[in-house]
């Protein structure tokens, strides 16, 4: 009996060891685990940070819907999209929203000169509010000249101010440079100058 005991014995001290070694290398490599995910997690944060932080892509769209071809050549339809879209937020306003119409016109406006813009349109700003003046116009002749890079507009103006109405034209010279899309301004495309002529000239 006594020697059965005593095998038992050097069994379970034997044993004993090998047990704390099996948990000291579960351990380890949880430890190792635990590490490994903790890398994993900063970099997932890190590349989402990045992505945040970063500006959208501004897809070009042709006509039918599809995905344009990118393309660093300069059309004449793509000139005339960004001056509609130019001359509809520059001119087409009321008392209301004309701020908001000049600040969507200023996407078209090199940052260089947007002081200079909104200097200018300050009287006009002023005067649209205290006399109440709506204005829409409806371009029917946009010409592009791609060699001088400049547009010219004729457009149907529609005034109306202190319960009168009057339709006069619209005619403008826009200078024009192509530099890189935004997302507001996805054509590209900023006007330098502008001179508004006068009829029949």
């Amino acid at each position: 009996m006594t020697n059965t005991q005593n095998v038992k014995t050097k069994l379970e001290k034997t044993s004993y060891p090998k047990m704390v070694t099996d948990l000291a290398t579960q351990n380890h490599f949880l430890k190792l685990l635990a590490y490994g995910l903790t890398g994993v997690t900063a970099l997932l944060l890190v590349v989402v940070i990045f992505l945040l932080k970063k500006s959208p892509d501004v897809i070009a769209i042709d006509p039918n819907g599809s995905v344009a071809s990118v393309s660093h050549e300069l059309h004449v339809s793509h000139v005339e999209a960004a001056a509609k879209k130019y001359i509809e937020y520059r001119y087409s306003w009321n008392p209301q929203n004309i701020n908001s119409q000049l600040s969507l016109a200023e996407d078209f406006i090199y940052s260089s000169l947007k002081s200079s813009f909104k200097k200018s349109l300050g009287e006009t700003i002023k005067f649209v509010k205290d006399r109440q003046v709506v204005q829409k116009v409806y371009p029917n002749e946009i010409k592009v000249d791609l060699k001088n890079k400049t547009v010219s507009v004729v457009a149907d103006r529609i005034t109306e101010f202190d319960s009168l109405k009057a339709a006069t034209v619209l005619k403008t010279t826009l200078n024009f440079d192509l530099d890189s899309a935004t997302e507001k301004n996805p054509w590209g495309i900023f006007f330098t100058k502008e001179i508004e002529s006068e009829v029949g000239k």
